[in-house]
């Protein structure tokens, strides 16, 4: 089904995160793949896998925690979600959130909060209309995501920026790869392409967590 006007949004600034799309027929194939034309919807490109190395050098070791992250909350655009927990599909894609409502947490990645960067996706529309990341391009520089853990903490992110990628060539080093500090990455679908039937970019949102 072609995605309902309201749920195209406009590009942000700088960079954002991949996420579920409703509607078209591709998904985000692994770094370095052509977009995928099986699934219907479309997800971020794997991330690399964790080895062991430094911050800037390489994917570092994913640190042991004892919660997960229960809900997502965007004041700026109205999103109150629960979160489900994601994780690669038989392709090495990241699944899409069951639910176009909910909003999906990777597994795969860190927590919100510890160091490094964490994955949240979610759809942009779904088969009846605007999806849980319907507005995410409206975020701007400043504002806030509040992620709350299974222990009762919130981790405080403040958005960075965005951008819009494509799908054929997503930056997966650039989304999941190593930080320096404790970061976010919001991800959903971007560019719907009438005459391919399914979307070809993805918008990705980079958050920073906030001192607390």
């Amino acid at each position: 089904m072609r995605p309902t006007a309201t749920a195209l949004a406009v590009a942000v600034v700088l960079a954002a995160s991949a996420g579920a799309c409703a509607g078209g027929d591709a998904t985000v194939s692994a770094a370095g793949d052509g977009p995928a034309t099986t699934a219907t919807a479309a997800a971020p490109s794997s991330p690399p896998e964790a080895t062991n190395g430094s911050a800037t050098t390489g994917p570092r070791p994913i640190p042991a925690v004892d919660t997960v992250p229960v809900r997502v909350r965007i004041p700026a655009i109205g999103v109150d979600s629960a979160l489900e927990t994601l994780h690669r599909d038989g392709d090495g894609r990241l699944a899409a959130p069951v639910d176009w409502q909910t909003a999906g947490w990777f597994a795969g990645g860190p927590v919100p909060g510890a160091p490094g960067p964490a994955v949240i996706a979610g759809h942009v529309d779904s088969p009846s209309g605007p999806a849980v990341f319907a507005r995410l391009a409206r975020l701007r520089p400043g504002d806030r995501v509040e992620v709350e853990l299974g222990d009762g903490a919130t981790a405080v992110f403040e958005v960075d920026g965005s951008r819009t990628v494509a799908q054929a060539e997503f930056p997966a080093d650039e989304v999941y790869g190593p930080v320096p500090d404790r970061q976010l990455r919001l991800i959903t679908c971007h560019t719907f392409d009438e005459a391919a039937g399914h979307y070809v970019d993805n918008l990705v949102v980079f958050a920073t967590l906030q001192d607390q």
